[in-house]
């Protein structure tokens, strides 16, 4: 198939008029049949949307055959064919069930407003554009095309907005199906899409005359997208794995696309009217601009309601978190004391000491909870206060594992007795208790704290066995309230902002906090790097005169 399409590209290149009008008529005849009956056969292997989705991008690439096939009998008979005419019912068809199948295909479901902002932020750059193509290539067009019938001016201008409708579609289908954001079927047909889109826009420049002809369509185009749509029809059959991408908020570029094409619009239209002669107004520019000015604020709409849904689901969280973190302890302290006051000399001293010992590390607990609060509720590391000094990170560590209660026993810490890191003590302390508190919640009875310097760079890495962090909640574990995978899980403690601590503080040091795979456990590891903070401190004669590495622990 690809020599036979690349057979006829070379024709329509290198051929006569005649010779190159055949070889590209027949390969996009061929070429599109044989991608529909390719789409149709790939998607049997599919059930429900997937199914129906290529099936009807099949039955559109048939029935574009058949009209391909229709205007070369009508060229045939006639001796020429109307460039816009009733066989362009045949592609208007094409482009309806393209579009219908294409915006079928499953894709990542966001909530209904999250929806609606997508609706808007495609009309908004559809109309712009849709404008922008009214100004520069259709109003032209029209002009040509005053001399044929009126039908033909219909037709000739609905092409433009069906190209710019389903190459839209494409894009939101690709920017959705995040599970399959690099799927190259869909890839492919995007390319082919493309390609069709640049041949139209040729067509329509060369078939001004309104006969087929005159016109001198650029087959090289339409068969690359032949080629593509054909490899795409190919690779049906053959679904890519789902790959877990990590969840992240858009970027800017992404949120500021649609309006791109709307700012150039009125940009276009302020110029239009300043420099028109008589003052008139490009009526077309004018709706364009007051329809998408109603569809931005629409958005805004939209968008401040979504914004209020998400602080009210944070206030919710937020109280939610707190209820269920100082319950327990406070359970436990209320317990205790009543205890304490009901026994009186009842008790042995052990049990009066032991008793002690749980309320004072509940109310120690209760304090690190209030104290990340507070911090959070700071908002910027820039007002987070640091109080550096020249610290032993050996006994930092030691001192972390101590206020963490974790055994002792569970945690091998790696890391030079000579080391010191200029930081803050107590929150370097926290981070380090946030860090084994996570490794002991969510990993399993090994933990690994490893402290060194990288030239002047303090790196500290925290490490457990367990199952580690998921692809896709990668990124939004370092938001406040946020749990991963264990967002519903009650069955395991934990408020979700002990990691937005960390990343907090470790800012405030200039440095960062940063997630990957641990290498020697298997599980999570969890690295705070802070430039120029590592030093080393100078060592005494007798640590010289001491031979081996030091231990461990």
């Amino acid at each position: 198939m690809f020599a036979f399409l690349a057979a006829c590209a070379i024709v329509t290149l290198v051929g006569s008029d005649e010779a190159a009008d055949a070889a590209g008529a027949v390969g996009v005849l061929i070429g599109s049949f044989v991608s529909g009956v390719l789409y149709i056969r790939g998607g049997r292997r599919f059930v429900g949307r997937e199914r129906l989705a290529w099936s009807l991008i099949g039955i559109g690439m048939l029935i574009a055959a058949a009209g391909v096939l229709t205007v070369g009998v009508v060229y045939a008979i006639e001796g020429d064919a109307p460039a816009f005419g009733w066989t362009d019912m045949f592609f208007f068809v094409t482009y309806a069930t393209i579009i219908v199948g294409f915006a079928a295909l499953p894709h990542t479901q966001g909530a209904p407003l999250e929806r609606w902002r997508m609706v808007l932020d495609g009309l908004i750059g559809a109309i712009s554009v849709g404008a922008l193509m009214w100004v520069f290539i259709l109003s032209d067009l029209l002009v040509d095309l005053s001399d044929t019938s009126p039908v033909a001016q219909v037709i000739g201008v609905t092409y433009p907005f069906l190209d710019l409708t389903v190459l839209t579609v494409a894009m939101l289908v690709l920017v959705r199906r995040s599970a399959y954001r690099f799927d190259p079927r869909l890839g492919l047909f995007t390319v082919g899409i493309v390609a069709q889109v640049l041949g139209d826009i040729a067509f329509f420049v060369s078939g001004h005359s309104g006969s087929f002809e005159s016109a001198e369509p650029l087959y090289i185009i339409n068969l690359t997208a032949i080629a593509a749509f054909f490899s795409s029809a190919y690779l049906v059959d053959t679904a890519p794995p789902v790959r877990e991408y990590a969840e992240r908020n858009a970027p800017l570029w992404a949120e500021a696309a649609p309006y791109v094409p709307a700012v150039g619009m009125l940009v276009v239209f302020v110029v239009d009217t300043y420099l028109s002669p008589s003052g008139e107004v490009n009526r077309v520019l004018l709706a364009a601009t007051i329809t998408v000015g109603l569809l931005v604020i629409a958005r805004q709409g939209v968008s401040i309601v979504e914004n209020r849904a998400h602080i009210e689901d944070q206030r919710n969280t937020l109280v939610s978190t707190i209820s269920h973190e100082l319950r327990t302890p406070l359970t436990a302290i209320v317990g205790f004391v009543d205890l304490l006051r009901e026994g009186g000399d009842t008790l042995s001293r052990e049990d009066r000491e032991g008793m002690l010992d749980i309320v004072h590390q509940q109310a120690d607990y209760m304090s690190r909870i209030v104290a990340d609060l507070i911090m959070l509720a700071r908002g910027s590391v820039d007002e987070i206060s640091l109080h550096v000094e020249a610290t032993p990170m050996r006994s930092l560590v030691h001192d972390a594992i101590q206020s963490s209660g974790i055994e002792e026993e569970s945690v091998h810490v790696d890391c030079p007795e000579d080391l010191i890191g200029n930081v803050d003590p107590a929150r370097m302390q926290q981070v380090l208790v946030n860090l084994l508190t996570n490794a002991a919640r969510y990993g399993g009875p090994s933990r690994l704290v490893r402290v060194s310097a990288d030239g002047s760079d303090l790196v500290i890495e925290v490490h457990d066995d367990g199952r580690g962090i998921p692809r896709r909640h990668e990124v939004r574990v370092w938001d406040r309230f946020e749990r991963g995978p264990n967002r519903l899980n009650a069955a395991i403690p934990g408020s979700g902002i002990g990691l937005a601590i960390v990343r907090a503080i470790a800012g405030a040091h200039g440095g960062t906090a940063e997630y990957t795979t641990s290498a020697p456990l298997g599980g999570a590891c969890f690295i705070v790097r802070l430039p120029s903070r590592a030093a080393v401190r100078a060592r005494t004669k007798r640590a010289e005169s001491v031979s081996g590495l030091p231990s461990a622990r």
